[in-house]
């Protein structure tokens, strides 16, 4: 029994690049897994052809960054966030956001001008239609400009926040709502290049009440999709080829 509680315990670092977690942040981050979905340990199990144990190592790691909740006898389940919580992330991150926005135009180099020009590439030349494709390119933004202030604790603080506002907007978003994040971002990067900080922090903040007003707050979100169809669309599958 020692040795089974023992198999069931990981290195949280380690565990952060684990395959089986990679996979679900990534379902979470395109919004694909819905707050509310049961996380069955065999369904898990099957997708990414690996064993129970590790399944549970995953999810207890997920639990500890309040992605996942657990409830006795009913098993794991992708973290709902309540009315107050998505107001409270919608708040930090324009905390957040304002601090990383503030130190790359402390320092914006030319390789930190370049990068920013070619992300805002990318999204003009790419196909709206596409929803999941999108959302991973507009989240990608907000990665981009935390890794551009060079803190990695605000790098750290701003992955965690955008993956709670794929679980808020899941949760909340008005089906068939639109996108604003294409049309916004190219604002945001011809205010930081153009040195106007107090223009580039105001757009970034207009841009982030446009995010959250598109929250019906108290709404009710629509049932869970099958998770297995789900990681099967995304392209996650057997651990093998997913750490490839």
């Amino acid at each position: 029994m020692r040795k089974d509680r023992e198999s069931d315990t990981a290195e949280p670092r380690t565990m952060d690049q684990d395959p089986v977690v990679q996979g679900i942040l990534k379902a979470i981050s395109q919004k694909r897994l819905k707050p509310g979905t049961k996380l069955g340990e065999d369904a898990l199990a099957q997708v990414f052809e690996t064993t129970r144990i590790h399944i549970r190592q995953v999810l207890a790691h997920l639990v500890s960054r309040h992605i996942v909740t657990h409830f006795p006898n009913r098993g794991a389940f992708i973290y709902r966030p309540t009315v107050q919580e998505a107001r409270d992330i919608f708040a930090a991150r324009r905390v957040l956001e304002t601090a990383t926005v503030n130190a790359v135009m402390d320092n914006l180099t030319a390789e930190a001008r370049s990068m920013l020009k070619r992300h805002i590439g990318r999204e003009s030349g790419h196909d709206r239609n596409d929803r999941w494709a999108s959302l991973a390119l507009t989240a990608d933004f907000h990665i981009l400009i935390a890794e551009l202030a060079g803190n990695g604790v605000l790098l750290d603080f701003a992955k965690e926040l955008m993956l709670r506002t794929s679980l808020a907007i899941a949760t909340f978003e008005v089906p068939g709502s639109p996108d604003c994040s294409p049309d916004a971002h190219p604002v945001i990067v011809d205010l930081m290049l153009a040195g106007d900080r107090a223009g580039a922090l105001s757009a970034m903040n207009r841009h982030l009440d446009e995010i959250e007003h598109r929250l019906h707050l108290g709404a009710t979100a629509p049932d869970p999709d099958d998770i297995v169809a789900i990681f099967q669309d995304i392209g996650v599958g057997p651990i093998s080829r997913g750490a490839a």
